[in-house]
């Protein structure tokens, strides 16, 4: 997935023009030239008005489907981290400036970087659930419920499953940790998980600090990346580079959040 525009519905884009350009005489025509020209669409997506519409609208995010808010909202976290030269993190309570934003913005510049970035963003919109039948002994199976936000279930799946089969908890694995490390930083190490994000769903990791998340992440996109669904799906580099650049890969989401979203993220995500 290296292009912007295969994230993005012909409604997303029509809203945009409907926006920036509401007297275009053939919208149709202008999707179609959307989806063949990168560059213009690039621009459209960077536009304030987009954004201020996108913020500013209470009924947005029902408006617009959750690839075209994040790509505009990562859009702009690029944006505005050319014009700085640090990022601020925060640990133990305290605010450090990092000299680090041109690195952040080395990694949104890889558009297939930026694709994942937004595609993973909407994965977490809604939490999903799903069940599988488990033969304890014969004639007698069990059914086994597990959630796509719960680590220590997605653990547990991956235990039962063969291990070709893996690569999709280990993906998700790696990509909740880096979820709640720059989307919900607050509910790190927080016994009272569920008051930040509106469920408890870390198991074992209810107990990690940031560096735990940091290092499971990176784990788990290196084991990711072994598989063959990787390489068919076009994301080893990606997986490969998030495991390298975990922490610079979280800044821009923690930007986004603290930034534009504030207490918004709760209407958003984990539905």
């Amino acid at each position: 997935m290296n292009e912007i525009s295969v994230l993005l519905r012909d409604s997303d884009l029509t809203t945009m023009i409907g926006v920036l350009m509401p007297g275009h005489p053939d919208k149709r025509r202008m999707v179609r030239v959307l989806r063949e020209d990168q560059d213009i669409l690039e621009g459209m997506l960077r536009d304030e008005k987009i954004f201020t519409y996108l913020l500013d609208n209470p009924d947005s995010i029902i408006k617009v489907s959750p690839h075209l808010f994040f790509t505009v909202l990562l859009y702009r976290v690029r944006d505005e981290l050319r014009s700085r030269s640090y990022t601020v993190e925060s640990q133990n309570r305290q605010r450090m400036i990092v000299f680090d934003s041109g690195k952040v913005n080395e990694l949104l510049d890889q558009k297939p970087v930026l694709c994942y970035l937004v595609d993973m963003l909407a994965s977490f919109v809604r939490i999903n659930s799903f069940t599988i039948p488990i033969r304890i002994r014969k004639g007698l199976w069990r059914k086994l419920r597990f959630s796509d936000f719960d680590i220590d279930s997605l653990i547990r799946y991956s235990q039962i499953i063969d291990e070709t089969h893996r690569f999709v908890p280990y993906r998700r694995i790696a990509d909740i940790c880096l979820f709640i490390t720059g989307v919900f930083p607050d509910s790190i190490g927080n016994p009272y998980l569920e008051l930040f994000t509106g469920h408890r769903p870390l198991g074992i990791a209810s107990g990690w600090n940031r560096d735990g998340y940091e290092q499971h992440g990176r784990f788990f996109y290196r084991e990711a990346s072994r598989f063959k669904a990787a390489q068919m799906l076009e994301l080893y580099q990606v997986l490969t580079s998030l495991a390298d650049n975990f922490a610079l890969a979280a800044k821009p989401l923690s930007f986004m959040s603290s930034r534009y979203l504030g207490l918004f993220k709760d209407r958003i995500f984990l539905q």
